[in-house]
C-alpha cells in the first residue's frame, strides 16, 4: 500500500486534527509526521489533503499570523489600537480570500502531485515566501485603511457636532442624485433652494474650488434641514457613498428614495 507523508512542527500541531483522512501521527524529535495511506485513487487524495490544508492555512493566516505580524509591528506605539488595525487588514485579505485560496491550493497540488512527502514548515518557508511577504503588505495597507477611516470618523464628527449646536433652518430638504451625477436641492414645496439659500457657499466653492460632493455637504449643514429626503436616481457607488455620508452626518433625519 502506498502512503503520503506531511511534516510539520510543533507550531502547526494543530494540523494533525484537521487532516479528515485515515491517518497515523507519529512524533518524532521536534517534528510530527502524518502518514496518510492511500486506499484508492491516488492523485485523489492528494486533492483532498491539498483541499484540507488550503483551508488550515487560510485559517492560520487570518486568525494567528496576520495578528502576530500586527502586533509585533504596532504594539510600542498604537497598542489600543490593534485590534481595529487588525480588523482592516482582515477585509482586505477577506476582499481577494478565494483568489489567495485557489492560489494556495495549486502550488500545494503542483508539489505534492509528483512527490509523497510535504514538509509543511519548508513547504511555507521556500515556496511560499512571495504569500507571506503579501501578509506584510496587507498589515501596512491595512493599517494606511485604519488611518483613513480613523481620520474620516474624526471628521464626520466634527460636522455631527456643528450640526447639533446650530438652530434647524428648513423643516424639510430635497435632495434628488441625477442619473448624471448633478444635484438638485428643493424645499418642501418643490422650490429650488440653490436660488435664494446657498449663493454664497456656491461663491465660496468656486474661491476655494470645492469640489460638487463637497459643495452638497456644506449647503445641507448650512441649511441644516430637520428632515432630509433623498431621492437616489443614480443607485450606484458614488451615490451610495454620498448617501452614507450624509447619514452619518444627519443620523437619524434622512429618508431615501429610489428609482421605481
Amino acid at each position: 500500500m502506498e502512503h503520503i507523508y506531511l511534516g510539520i512542527s510543533n507550531d502547526y500541531k494543530d494540523l494533525a486534527n484537521v487532516i479528515k483522512l485515515n491517518k497515523s501521527v507519529n512524533k518524532l524529535e521536534g517534528l510530527i509526521e502524518i502518514d496518510i495511506p492511500v486506499y484508492q485513487d491516488k492523485q485523489q487524495t492528494k486533492l483532498l489533503i491539498c483541499s484540507q490544508l488550503t483551508n488550515f492555512m487560510i485559517n492560520t493566516v487570518k486568525n494567528k499570523t496576520l495578528k502576530e505580524v500586527i502586533d509585533r509591528s504596532y504594539r510600542n506605539t498604537y497598542l489600543s489600537e490593534i485590534d481595529d488595525i487588525y480588523k482592516c487588514s482582515l477585509g482586505l485579505f477577506n476582499d481577494r480570500e478565494k483568489e489567495i485560496k485557489q492560489i494556495l491550493f495549486d502550488r500545494m497540488y503542483t508539489y505534492l502531485s509528483d512527490n509523497d512527502y510535504l514538509n509543511i514548515n519548508g513547504f511555507i518557508k521556500f515556496r511560499l515566501r512571495d504569500f507571506m511577504d503579501y501578509i506584510i503588505e496587507l498589515k501596512d495597507r491595512g493599517f494606511e485603511e485604519y488611518l483613513i477611516e480613523k481620520d474620516y470618523n474624526e471628521f464626520i464628527n466634527l460636522l455631527k457636532y456643528f450640526v447639533d449646536v446650530q438652530e434647524e433652518k428648513i423643516d424639510i430638504l430635497k435632495l434628488y442624485i441625477e442619473k448624471d451625477g448633478s444635484f438638485k436641492l428643493y424645499d418642501k414645496y418643490d422650490k429650488n433652494l440653490e436660488e435664494n439659500y446657498i449663493e454664497d457657499i456656491f461663491n465660496i466653492a468656486l474661491k476655494e474650488n470645492m469640489n460638487e460632493e463637497d459643495f452638497l455637504i456644506s449647503s445641507l449643514i448650512t441649511l441644516c434641514p430637520k428632515q432630509i429626503y433623498i431621492q437616489d436616481n443614480l443607485e450606484n457607488n458614488v451615490s451610495k457613498e454620498i448617501i452614507q455620508t450624509i447619514n452619518a452626518i444627519f443620523e437619524g433625519r434622512v429618508t431615501v428614495g429610489y428609482r421605481a
